[in-house]
């Protein structure tokens, strides 16, 4: 009796066979590999979700720069008559030396053929005075004469407009930077070359002038629009393939990343030509407007590219403001999926030279992509009477 419990007690405490340990390293490989493919999927739906949010980010934060630019468009000169509106200003800047010079208008898109990216220049002053247009009586290479100074202010950047002749955008204009407003008749207004006290900051020590030359406009009358302390000639642009960037032309600073992601920008002007209040799918232009009066609005669009490589694709074509992960045809603006394609490269910029079952990480088409787009209504403008 005590040899058999002595024996069932040996057997008991012998531990596991090398079957049942096999058995167990094979339960336990399995539940690792589920792991890890669950991790897999996982982490690609996660850095998708992820790439996803930034592409939105983006595009959002791109489009809210752009219409903020551009509802100021046009402060300080939305009043300019027809022959003055869209001249060419002549600019002398002493810091750095250059010459250069610009349209004024509010806006100018720069547009490019074939879906490749446009190029927006939008215009705009900060004077917080309601005057921002007096006519000058009498002038010399360093002084105008105005009916009224009030609002003209040292240290303003105004456009002075001259010769303006019958059609538009024939007046002669030049960039000047106000000086002194002590002249004791009232009126007079100095744009001189030597230091100066800016009105807004009465407590700096003077410094020079920026904008003024020895070179007066050709004429002893004429118009002064009123820019403020500090204008802005915001020119919106794609970089590289890549982002949106916003350049100051004025102030000549160097290109400010925007929005990354952001490969493409198209635009289009919104010409009432039937002067009825609206615009119809027929008045939206690329070429820029004869007549700025009939102009009530901008449409923008925006294409954004997540960061995302998608090595497995779903079926399906592209479509506007939504995101794909098969690329088949190229992302369309504007509702127009026949006449307004994006031009679409390779993810370095290069041209295209892909092909829809090439997979690889140049290739446009296994990215996602959305498309954003605004209408921008140029309040300036119609807020002006056009004079």
């Amino acid at each position: 009796m005590h040899a058999r419990t002595h024996i069932t007690t040996r057997s008991r405490s012998s531990g596991l066979t090398i079957i049942e340990i096999l058995v167990g390293v094979a339960i336990g490989l399995i539940g690792i590999v589920a792991i890890f493919q669950a991790v897999a999927v996982w982490s690609k739906h996660t850095a998708s979700t992820s790439s996803g949010g930034d592409a939105q980010v983006a595009g959002t934060l791109a489009l809210f720069n752009i219409e903020r630019d551009i509802k100021q468009a046009g402060h300080g000169f939305g009043r300019a008559q027809t022959p003055v509106m869209g001249c060419n200003v002549a600019a002398t800047d002493t810091s750095p030396a250059r010459v250069f010079n610009f349209n004024l208008s509010p806006v100018a898109i720069a547009a490019s053929a074939g879906g490749a990216p446009d190029t927006i220049s939008v215009l705009y002053g900060d004077s917080s005075f309601y005057v921002e247009e007096g006519d000058f009586t009498d002038a010399t290479a360093t002084t105008k004469k105005l009916r009224r100074r009030g609002g003209f202010k040292p240290g303003d950047v105004v456009v002075a407009a001259v010769n303006p002749g019958a059609s538009a955008a024939t007046a002669s204009c030049q960039l000047i930077q106000i000086t002194d407003d002590t002249d004791p008749d009232g009126y007079t207004v100095a744009h001189t070359t030597t230091p100066f006290t800016s009105f807004y900051a009465a407590s700096a020590p003077a410094t020079a002038s920026r904008f003024n030359s020895a070179v007066a406009p050709g004429a002893l009358s004429g118009t002064m629009y009123n820019l403020g302390p500090d204008p802005r000639l915001n020119v919106w642009s794609i970089q590289n393939a890549r982002a949106l960037v916003r350049t100051d032309t004025i102030h000549a600073t160097l290109p400010i990343q925007i929005g990354d992601g952001v490969i493409n920008l198209k635009a289009e002007y919104g010409v009432d030509a039937d002067n009825n209040g609206t615009i119809s799918p027929a008045e939206w232009q690329t070429a820029a407007p004869a007549d700025w009066r009939r102009v009530l609005a901008i449409r923008v669009a925006v294409l954004v590219r997540s960061r995302q490589f998608e090595t497995s694709r779903d079926a399906g074509a592209s479509s506007a403001g939504g995101a794909v992960t098969k690329m088949i045809n190229n992302p369309y603006y504007f509702g127009d999926s026949v006449n307004r394609k994006f031009l679409m490269t390779n993810v370095d910029g290069s041209a295209d030279s892909y092909s829809d079952t090439d997979v690889n990480p140049n290739n446009w088409r296994y990215y996602r992509y959305r498309v954003y787009e605004r209408v921008i209504p140029l309040r300036n403008m119609l807020w002006g009477n056009w004079g």
